[in-house]
């Protein structure tokens, strides 16, 4: 075979190799692109997951639930509110059964009471519907210390199913009562914040919610039922001190006249119709000029002394 033969096939399986080269190429990046798209579609398909608290096993309600009950699980329908860590819920007390498998979610729990945290202790919170009339003309608010006024009438009933006594009353019920919340506020709204008053208008009913000790809750319930209740309102101004008692002639009282002036008010303590309805009787008047009888023979005549 002569030299320039060799020349031509040479290049020829040169041409042949470039033409190989390049088919391979464009087969080859024409598979990596499929396989680059199939792995995106695929990515896209696929549910996202996300790591949520999750049920183990069956948590009973009103038991605190421990952290072996619990685990962080992908799942890949996210719930609404769902926890993201362990010691969120651990210790807590869930208000309902929790299946096994079930994310745990803030809606199992309770709200903490706004209001059941303000009471302070040894307290019961007892609301009262309010007027403008018995809310010091709709001036009283939140933390505001009152006294809580019964008024008794006389002959005729306040109000449907209250009691009608002989003489009027009016009398301290309750002192140095704290108010909690009004209407639906437990502490003043902000500046610039103003009601909806576009809308119907609200026939809801006025409220006032008292601090009242245990021990007096049956009273205040006997108190509304049996007349009519006003709140006198105390003063924020710390300067202001307690008057002393004082006699009709100006001078103060020594302690054995106050205790004495205690004594003869009507006690606040009733817990009974009976009670909370009883007047005192006023003493009787007693005569200027005392006599006794004297008795002469079968004559008896009244003789005035001078005592």
């Amino acid at each position: 075979m002569s030299s320039t033969t060799l020349k031509i096939v040479t290049v020829v399986l040169v041409l042949l190799a470039l033409i190989l080269a390049v088919v391979s190429y464009r087969v080859f990046h024409s598979y990596a692109e499929e396989a680059q798209k199939a792995t995106e579609d695929a990515k896209k398909q696929a549910t996202p997951q996300t790591l949520a608290v999750v049920a183990l096993k069956p948590l009973p309600a009103y038991q605190p639930i421990d952290r072996d009950s619990v685990g962080l699980v992908p799942v890949s329908v996210v719930p609404p509110q769902y926890f993201t860590s362990l010691d969120d819920v651990v210790k807590h007390v869930p208000l309902v059964d929790i299946d096994a498998g079930a994310p745990v979610t803030a809606r199992y729990f309770k709200e903490g009471n706004v209001l059941a945290k303000v009471i302070p202790p040894g307290f019961q919170a007892i609301s009262i519907e309010v007027t403008d009339i018995v809310a010091v003309g709709n001036f009283v608010r939140p933390g505001d210390i009152v006294d809580v006024l019964l008024y008794l009438r006389s002959g005729v009933a306040s109000t449907p199913g209250s009691v009608a006594v002989d003489q009027a009353q009016s009398r301290v019920l309750l002192k140095d009562v704290r108010v909690l919340a009004y209407e639906e506020r437990i502490i003043d709204r902000p500046e610039g914040i103003k009601d909806d008053k576009s809308g119907e208008p609200q026939h809801r009913q006025r409220t006032a919610v008292l601090a009242i000790p245990d021990a007096d809750t049956t009273k205040v319930m006997l108190g509304i039922s049996l007349g009519e209740i006003r709140l006198a309102l105390h003063s924020q101004n710390p300067d202001v001190a307690k008057t002393e008692p004082t006699g009709e002639n100006g001078l103060p009282l020594s302690a054995k006249a106050i205790a004495a002036r205690d004594a003869s008010k009507v006690p606040d303590k009733a817990v009974t119709a009976g009670e909370l309805s009883r007047v005192r009787p006023s003493p009787k008047a007693r005569n200027a000029n005392p006599s006794i009888e004297v008795i002469r023979g079968s004559k008896a005549e009244n003789v005035g002394t001078n005592l």
